[in-house]
């Protein structure tokens, strides 16, 4: 439940990011995360399941880590901001 939780933070954290980005369509909120939940299980695993400076962080830090379809997700996501 945590790691869903924090994916979901990840998304808002996206989101904020983007000044001018359009809300994220509920389809593709479940799509990310349910592409990026084991990456944060894997990768971001020691961080609190909340939106911060730590958990954009690591999502940035490990970018090319991320599995192939997380990756897709956010990117596909910046390309719509």
């Amino acid at each position: 439940m945590s790691v869903r939780f924090g994916v979901g933070l990840l998304i808002a954290a996206l989101t904020a990011s983007a000044a001018m980005a359009a809300p994220v369509a509920p389809e593709d909120k479940a799509a990310m995360q349910m592409l990026c939940a084991g990456d944060f299980a894997t990768l971001c695993s020691g961080l609190p399941p909340e939106d911060g400076p730590e958990t954009r962080a690591c999502f940035a830090r490990n970018m090319s880590k991320l599995s192939p379809g997380c990756r897709d997700a956010i990117e596909a996501y910046k390309k719509k901001g």
